[in-house]
């Protein structure tokens, strides 16, 4: 299933209560419906989270709905990242059908056991029994003390600060290897003294006071999930979950200059205390780009570019990344024409530069994008490495006429990529006599040196000859690299030149054992019926049997080829019965 697309679905369109039927993929409405969704809970209005069992597995999933029942935000800690999975669609479909969602019976009977108990209990003996309860556990005593006083309290971000790390103490006091259980408990302690800090930001996304306590949260968790000594990634899902929680309120404010100054607090703090960027900031802002107007995009992407082009990520932990953010959204909108001159080339990130490379091309700025391409090849520190830039500079130099740049190009380029088409233009290009034929020699050594490990190099060889008319110095070229395919393609010019000389060329080619490169056994194999054919027009079945017994004979020293076993299995042991 394609999560990535459906993810981009979510940002396009609305998926909701009335809708879901239709908007979701039927393989994940089929999927969802074969999941166990328990203990579902509304903690807040529209809010609702749940445990949904797949297998032996149980994950934690919440959807944030709309009045409307549209899904405004969306978590589940299985491995699919940002995209809507089938735990968050079993969610959805429970909510539309309006199920009451029950847990397991062995949980339910012991909940109605203890409910009953609760309803006789007296309320000193209660009493008692909870202060002894909330002296034993202080993670219960946290969130005792702020579920009866924290609703009405006014936040500083101290305060907002203080309230996570003392979380964190209450269940693993000073304790640096953070086991996933206690991650677990850290978490779902969190979701309960943070729910009046983020509904305090939801009903003032736009006043400062209110993301200073958002902002002195999600750093507080940022800082504990840089000290912890293990790799899950539990807190970087819950900050990512509280910023989905404050996406759409911050969509929703209709005055444009409220909605700047709540978005402006982000790309403001984009840059974190120790010069890096804070990426779940940016993902933050990318979710409220997917679901923005086209004017309140292009303002996002301006005041991104304008931080960006302030900043220098090369000096940056991150940097890559950040750039490659951007830089992803700029193209996905088509403004990379727009800002293509904020973008620079990331040292050893090939597969980013040559994309970059490519749209300069594209654009038609020739200067930027050879000048990029010879960065990259003087600081890498293997030949192998220059092939793409060089094949880009070809292509500049190709389109821009410049015929000198083109061919000190081409005779870098050849030794690795054997080009028959560029071998002859840059030989065209030569004044005959002793220093062609000495550079042809050359190049013709190198494809035959590479010939056991580039596939390119065989056919280049091949080409050669055929170009020369040299055939029967192509019939010695045959050996156990030659794919048969090109044997069946040279075959006729080959055997005009010296049939027995062939012949024997194909029975003893060998095996190939040894060979870095892997010529589709398919392909080789799907050739032989047609080579034979081809032989036995040449030579008769008769001569062929012959060929082949003799060299039964001497089989001992050879390794016999694929090909020579098809042909004795359809010439010796077909007639023999």
């Amino acid at each position: 299933m394609d999560f990535y697309n459906l993810n981009r679905q979510l940002k396009n369109m609305e998926i909701s209560i009335a809708n879901y039927t239709t908007a979701l993929p039927k393989a994940l409405l089929s999927k969802a419906a074969k999941l166990a969704v328990r203990e579902c809970d509304e903690t807040e209005k529209g809010h609702f989270v749940a445990y949904v069992d797949e297998g032996e597995e149980s994950y934690d999933v919440s959807l944030t709905l709309t009045p409307k029942g549209v899904v405004a935000a969306h978590t589940c800690d299985c491995k699919k990242g940002n995209s809507f999975c089938g735990h968050q669609a079993a969610l959805l479909v429970q909510l539309a059908k309006g199920k009451q969602v029950k847990a397991v019976s062995k949980v339910k009977a012991k909940l109605n056991k203890a409910e009953a108990l609760l309803e006789t209990a007296g309320e000193v003996e209660l009493k008692v029994w909870i202060r002894e309860l909330l002296a034993r556990n202080k993670d219960i005593e946290l969130a005792f003390v702020h579920h009866f006083s924290a609703k009405q309290h006014e936040y500083t971000p101290e305060e907002a600060a203080q309230i996570t790390r003392d979380a964190i103490k209450a269940v693993v006091k000073n304790k640096r290897t953070i086991e996933i259980s206690e991650l677990k408990r850290i978490v779902d302690l969190w979701t309960g003294i943070h729910a009046p800090i983020v509904q305090q930001y939801q009903a003032a996304a736009a006043e400062e006071a209110a993301f200073n306590n958002l902002h002195a949260v999600i750093k507080s968790c940022v800082e504990f999930n840089g000290k912890t000594n293990n790799t899950s990634t539990k807190i970087p899902k819950y900050i990512e979950g509280l910023l989905l929680q404050c996406t759409e309120y911050l969509n929703n404010l209709q005055d444009e200059t409220a909605w700047t100054k709540g978005t402006g607090y982000f790309i403001t703090r984009l840059k974190d205390d120790f010069g890096n960027v804070a990426m779940h900031y940016l993902a933050h802002l990318n979710s409220l780009f997917g679901i923005s107007n086209p004017h309140r995009k292009a303002a996002i992407i301006e005041r991104l570019i304008v931080h960006y082009s302030k900043n220098n990520p090369d000096r940056m932990y991150n940097g890559g990344a950040y750039t490659k953010m951007i830089f992803t959204i700029v193209q996905e909108n088509g403004l990379f024409q727009q800002y293509q001159h904020v973008f620079k080339p990331i040292q050893f990130d090939n597969t980013y530069n040559l994309q970059l490379i490519k749209l300069l091309i594209e654009e038609g700025n020739f200067a930027t994008a050879e000048t990029f391409c010879t960065q990259q090849i003087n600081s890498n520190f293997r030949d192998v490495y220059n092939i793409p830039y060089l094949e880009l500079l070809k292509e500049i130099y190709t389109k821009q006429q410049k015929k000198g740049n083109l061919m000190k190009i081409l005779s870098l380029l050849l030794p690795h990529t054997f080009d028959f088409s560029d071998f002859l233009y840059f030989s065209n290009t030569m004044p005959d006599g002793e220093e062609k034929k000495t550079w042809r020699t050359k190049i013709l050594t190198k494809a035959r040196n590479a010939s056991s490990s580039n596939l390119k190099a065989v056919f280049f060889c091949f080409q050669l000859m055929e170009h020369e008319n040299k055939f029967l110095k192509m019939i010695e070229y045959i050996d156990s690299y030659t794919p048969y395919t090109t044997v069946l393609h040279y075959f006729d010019k080959m055997a005009g030149a010296d049939k027995a000389k062939l012949l024997m060329a194909i029975i003893q080619k060998s095996r190939s054992y040894y060979s870095s490169f892997s010529q589709d056994r398919k392909t080789e194999e799907a050739c032989f019926p047609e080579l034979l054919s081809v032989m036995i027009q040449c030579y008769t079945p008769d001569y062929l049997r012959a060929a082949l017994l003799k060299q039964k004979q001497a089989a001992f020293f050879y390794s016999s080829g694929p090909f020579w076993e098809y042909m004795t299995k359809e010439l010796l042991e077909e007639n023999k019965s």
